[in-house]
């Protein structure tokens, strides 16, 4: 049947009690180097940008520069109409300065969908 042996009690407080003896204690200042390594590593990795990746979609980006476009030219017609009024509106300076303006905007437009293409075929691959 089952044989019970006293001595595996105290030779549990036995091992238990010779561990204790041989464990090291770290030094005061080891716990401060470590946090400090831990912290230079985690600086130097957060050099990488955690935004999230969003979709890139044209739509919104063109929204967004003609928006601004559209506002940029009310306020250049504004600007003409407190200045010379109806008749400046009609002139060929504020008609050349919204096809100035319209062509700079384009432009950007052009440019920033252009880099998001090749940005995104660079990393694809």
């Amino acid at each position: 049947m089952k044989e019970i042996n006293m001595n595996d009690g105290k030779d549990e407080l036995w091992i238990k009690s010779m561990m204790e003896a041989a464990k090291k204690e770290p030094s005061d200042n080891l716990s401060y180097r470590i946090m400090h390594q831990i912290e230079t590593e985690e600086a130097l990795t957060r050099a990488k940008s955690k935004v999230s990746k969003q979709k890139e979609n044209p739509l919104i980006d063109m929204r967004n520069v003609f928006g601004l476009m559209y506002l940029v030219l009310l306020f250049v017609g504004g600007y003409f109409f407190m200045q010379g009024g109806k008749e400046a509106l009609m002139t060929n300076t504020f008609l050349w300065t919204c096809i100035t303006i319209s062509s700079i905007f384009s432009l950007f437009f052009l440019i920033s969908t252009a880099d998001n293409l090749l940005r995104k075929r660079k990393t694809k691959f």
